[in-house]
């Protein structure tokens, strides 16, 4: 995983470029002051968006800050700014920081209109794909038209839309579904097949069309409302290699205890296989009809009121039954514009929004053209020379576009009209020297671009000075491990069998039972009664204080626990099968945890270092006018 990004999100430090003074300056690192103004508003940035428990004091933030300031230094004096790598990442995060820039408002919440109108819509389709590459030759390009009229000739004609689909298209998935892409709404496809999927009518097909994929016709099956997001919590049995009734059989169980006024809630926790949502209860997030495994989504989309749930079912996971908690129709237009504006920058969309800002950026700018040079470059008449090859055909603003340039532009175009490769390349100028001047033009951007510099220096550093040393030093990091052996323990486990029942009379024959050592399938079958279920095990090994065990219970002896209450209808009983006791935890074992502790050692060292290179000094008269100032 690349958690690059969410570092520079969670160190960006604002920068300020205002003059100094010895009375507005906090403390100084070398002689290089920080002001007051600074510091209280990246304290006041971060305080906001951190939770109340973990928000530090102004002196602890403080001794942060300047710690920061300290590596940014030494970043920046070991001159990892110039290294190419840094560079083309650096850039990387420009062009995205760079894309709300490009397009045009008023487009822009056209196209942010026009996706919530289709949000509204599920579109089923079939389509037929002929493949062509981007740059074919005009004789590709004609065959590849052909063929597409071709078959929808004969779909007009009568002939089935799958059987033309199997015999016709180079989607190779049409083999097996017929060209028929199942439901799906606005951002699920590339923008030209959604423009005709959702203007073409129910039953008809479309003419051909072009995506980056090649000719297309599409055939709408169907088109319905949105059935928007659902939230559900479900409990999930995982199969048993060993026993394949295992799962359906446990899944059915809990299914009879919900139908018997059970606790959905507190049977996840207990039992289900799926640890990410046991412990809320079998929760999971809000998702849509096509975001999920159609097996899945099928069932969970068919429950119609709140609370209810489906009978066992199976998906390539294990076995499901699922409760619904909430249905969520489609936001109002105000509540989803900022989302849909967001996605729209990210989109193809942003082209069209783009191509406005180009016109807009020709009538601001002063732009110069060489018709003559045009004219050579057009009848492929141009001198080789350097000199002639040197001259600038645009001038934008002052700075000069050489006629090379285009002529370079225009190798990697060679099936493209000469005209249209001119106005591209002129459109392609324009826009790189808006990018490229931003930084002058916008202050906000210019803003926030010193901070991805300064995020990215940072990340760097501590990945040479503390994250690779701390994974890769395996000697010291195994001489650490040797010195702080004491922190590194496995916790107090048991071997338990937990019994959870409804009823306390059940309860105390399944205590009496456990007690006598009576297998777990000769206790269902002595206290279930037929299709009514009154206890449920789960077996595992749980460290002591685990979410599952009930809570105060403790690992301390071996044999049956009293009855325990968990609430008005349900009552637990634990069977300690082994007691697993604190130990020492072995270095292969532990070395996550060592690697952690290392890397906070390492730092820690580091930053004393820092100190004692890059003299610090505090301002005590502007420290106490900051923590007044951030009293409330």
């Amino acid at each position: 995983m690349n958690f690059k990004p969410l570092f520079i999100v969670l160190f960006l430090i604002s920068i300020c470029s205002q003059a100094q003074t010895k009375k507005n300056t906090l403390f100084t690192v070398v002689n290089t002051p920080v002001s007051i103004d600074e510091f209280n508003k990246v304290f006041n940035k971060n305080r906001d968006i951190v939770a109340e428990e973990n928000k530090k004091s102004i002196e602890d933030y403080l001794e942060l800050y300047i710690n920061y300031k300290l590596k940014l230094k030494q970043a920046y004096e070991l001159k990892y700014d110039t290294i190419s790598v840094y560079k083309k990442e650096l850039n990387s995060y420009r062009e995205q920081l760079i894309t709300p820039y490009l397009t045009d408002s008023k487009i822009t919440d056209d196209l942010v209109k026009e996706a919530y109108d289709r949000m509204k819509i599920e579109v089923n389709a079939s389509h037929i794909l002929i493949s062509l590459p981007p740059k074919a030759s005009p004789q590709d390009t004609l065959k590849a038209y052909q063929k597409i009229i071709e078959a929808r000739l004969k779909i007009i004609n009568g002939s089935s839309f799958e059987e033309v689909a199997k015999a016709y298209s180079e989607d190779p998935s049409a083999q097996n579904n017929g060209g028929n892409l199942g439901y799906f709404s606005v951002f699920d496809m590339v923008y030209p097949f959604e423009n005709v999927a959702f203007n073409t009518k129910e039953g008809e097909v479309s003419m051909p069309f072009k995506t980056k994929f090649g000719y297309h016709i599409v055939k709408v099956n169907k088109k319905r409302a949105s059935k928007g997001e659902i939230e559900v919590a479900h409990i999930m049995i995982k199969d048993n290699v060993e026993d394949s009734l295992f799962a359906k059989t446990k899944i059915k169980e809990l299914y009879t205890k919900v139908l018997q006024g059970d606790s959905f809630k507190f049977l996840a926790k207990m039992h289900s296989d799926d640890k990410n949502s046991a412990v809320n209860g079998g929760a999971i997030p809000k998702f849509k009809y096509n975001r999920m495994i159609k097996s899945f989504a099928d069932v969970a989309f068919s429950l119609n009121e709140t609370n209810k749930v489906s009978k066992p079912f199976k998906t390539q996971f294990g076995w499901h039954i699922v409760k619904l908690i909430k249905k969520h129709p489609i936001k109002a237009f105000d509540q989803m514009h900022d989302e849909l504006t967001q996605k729209i920058e990210k989109n193809e969309r942003a082209k069209i929004a783009g191509k406005s800002i180009v016109n807009k950026l020709m009538n601001k700018y002063t732009i110069t053209k060489d018709n003559n040079l045009v004219q050579l470059f057009l009848k492929n008449e141009i001198d080789s020379t350097q000199q002639e090859l040197k001259q600038p055909v645009f001038i934008i603003n002052g700075a000069k576009t050489q006629l090379n340039a285009l002529v370079d532009y225009s190798k990697t175009h060679g099936n493209t009209n000469s005209e249209v490769i001119v106005n591209d390349f002129l459109e392609i100028q324009i826009l790189n020297y808006f990018k490229d001047n931003l930084e002058k033009t916008d202050a906000d951007f210019a803003f926030t671009m010193q901070e991805y510099r300064d995020g990215l220096l940072l990340f760097d550093l501590l990945q040479d000075k503390v994250w690779n040393r701390a994974e890769n030093d395996t000697i010291a990091l195994k001489v650490f491990f040797d010195k702080n052996a004491q922190k590194y323990y496995w916790p107090k486990r048991g071997d338990v069998t937990i019994a959870s029942c409804t009823k306390k009379d059940k309860a105390l024959l399944v205590q009496k039972y456990l007690k006598n050592d009576i297998s777990i399938d000769e206790i269902k079958r002595l206290v279930n009664e037929g299709p009514v279920i009154h206890v449920i095990f789960t077996k595992r090994i749980l460290e002591e204080g685990d979410k599952k065990l009930p809570t105060n219970f403790k690992l301390n002896t071996v044999g049956v626990s009293n009855i325990i209450k968990i609430d008005t209808t349900n009552f637990v009983i634990i069977k300690t099968n082994k007691i697993m006791h604190p130990e020492p935890m072995e270095f292969k074992k532990a070395k996550g945890r060592v690697i952690n502790d290392f890397q906070e050692y390492i730092e820690k060292q580091w930053i004393k270092e820092l100190r004692q290179q890059y003299p610090v000094k505090i301002n005590k008269r502007a420290l106490k006018k900051v923590i007044k100032q951030n009293q409330n």
